[in-house]
């Protein structure tokens, strides 16, 4: 295997994780809307568990990006 494909592959992965994190929140945000709890409850575990994933899913696409840029050809750093 070349190196320009495990680095697409990486690539691909790392933007498939976020778009997984990004179902995740969807599934939390639906599992907490009132019903079972109330209004403030359920948008201080919305914000929170938002803040956190963006805290996942910005390096994620970020590392992505990177990695796919690599793959076809571009350099970085020295």
């Amino acid at each position: 295997m070349s190196v320009s494909l495990l680095q697409k592959l990486a690539g691909l992965g790392a933007l498939g994780v976020s778009v997984g994190l990004v179902a995740l929140y969807a599934l939390i945000v639906f599992l907490s809307l009132p019903g079972g709890i109330d209004r403030t409850e359920s948008l201080i575990a919305v914000c929170s568990v938002g803040l956190l994933f963006v805290a996942l899913i910005a390096p994620h696409i970020v590392y992505g990006r990177i990695l796919l840029a690599a793959s076809r050809g571009k350099h970085f750093g020295l």
